[in-house]
């Protein structure tokens, strides 16, 4: 299937067999239509090593009575469910388990990453497709990614397309910014829960959520607010423990997924010239260099880090110019208290990713 030029969208699913694949296979075969104009077509391609499991949700999905098209392609076929594809998710991997953090999980869901990323290079095409990785830990998962498209992409700006999603933790605390709100006899104006940016990484202290931006904040004691930030930084192991060893964060992460995917509907339909989005992006392009000006301001402030998540303009050309500002309004106790440890901790998981 053609790019979004002739009119058709194609978004490929590496991993749908899986907890989050299926439920967020779901939520694109449901939801999508409502994000197309009419005159556009879908195509959500479902890929995954599981022969049986991935025909299994193509079979399924395919008898919702909406227009998204379902093809599920098995293990030997990942060159057509990629070919063509303007949207690439991956949530392929191992999902956590009780006691596990991120970083246990590096040395084997690198691997798989590295693999999907030669398989990327190869059958899509990297001036135009955008790679949407959930696969964990994404702190270092991103740069075994890019590095990997880097090294077989010739010229092209491979760091501009991949764009780790970690809008899991700005879900996860306007839905716990509402709560303790609620708690604290604050009522909500409305039932559209207030967005938080959060910025860093995707894991423990590496998360840091700016509540110090939104309107209810200096409505809350102290103490609410610290165990607010921490319950946004260990929300995982919250859901890893109450399923009690039989998976990880899936559905909460398929909501998250999904949001981010069709943000880029306007943008690949040409209805929008630019998106908006946090993600954790690369900030250096193949050469060292920064990607452009804006990012150079930000490596500045965060210890020259060459990944961190913050919120960029999403262009057809890919990641553009990036939003300094919601860390130049970061309060003191955010710099010193939650930036100051994401930094450290950030920087070792940036260096894991590297090294392999």
């Amino acid at each position: 299937m053609p790019h979004s030029t002739n009119g058709d969208i194609k978004i490929t699913v590496v991993g749908a067999g899986g907890g989050i694949g299926q439920s967020l296979s779901l939520l694109i075969k449901t939801q999508l239509t409502r994000e197309l104009p009419n005159h556009r077509q879908a195509l959500l391609a479902l890929y995954d090593v599981n022969d049986d499991a991935v025909r299994g949700v193509a079979a399924d999905l395919s008898h919702i009575d909406t227009a998204v098209t379902v093809v599920g392609y098995e293990k030997d076929k990942i060159g057509e469910a990629l070919g063509g594809a303007d949207i690439v998710l991956v949530p392929a991997g191992v999902p956590r388990k009780p006691g596990m953090a991120r970083e246990d999980l590096l040395v084997i869901n690198a691997k798989i990453v590295r693999g999907i990323g030669s398989s990327i290079a190869q059958y899509c095409d990297l001036n135009k497709v955008f790679i949407l990785l959930i696969s964990n830990p994404i702190n270092s998962l991103v740069p075994v990614l890019v590095k990997e498209l880097e090294s077989k992409s010739g010229n092209i700006r491979a760091e501009r397309r991949v764009l780790g999603i970690t809008k899991l933790d700005s879900v996860r605390a306007s839905a716990f910014l509402h709560d303790a709100a609620v708690e604290h006899g604050l009522k909500p104006k409305s039932n559209t829960l207030e967005d938080v940016t959060v910025v860093g990484g995707h894991s423990g202290e590496t998360i840091v959520p700016i509540f110090s931006q939104t309107a209810c904040c200096d409505a809350l004691p102290r103490d609410a607010l610290e165990a607010l930030i921490h319950r946004v930084q260990f929300g995982g192991d919250e859901v890893v423990k109450a399923k009690n060893g039989a998976g990880s964060a899936t559905l909460c992460m398929a909501h998250a997924a999904y949001t981010v995917a069709t943000s880029f509907i306007p943008l690949l339909t040409g209805q929008k010239r630019s998106i908006t989005g946090t993600f954790y992006i690369a900030l250096r392009d193949a050469q060292g260099q920064p990607i452009n000006n804006s990012a150079k301001r930000l490596l500045g402030m965060i210890n020259d880090l060459s990944y961190f998540a913050v919120p960029v303009e999403i262009t057809s050309q890919g990641v553009g110019e990036v939003d300094t500002s919601v860390v130049e309004r970061m309060t003191k106790y955010e710099r010193e208290r939650l930036l100051a440890p994401c930094l450290g901790k950030l920087g070792g998981s940036i260096k894991n990713g590297l090294s392999l």
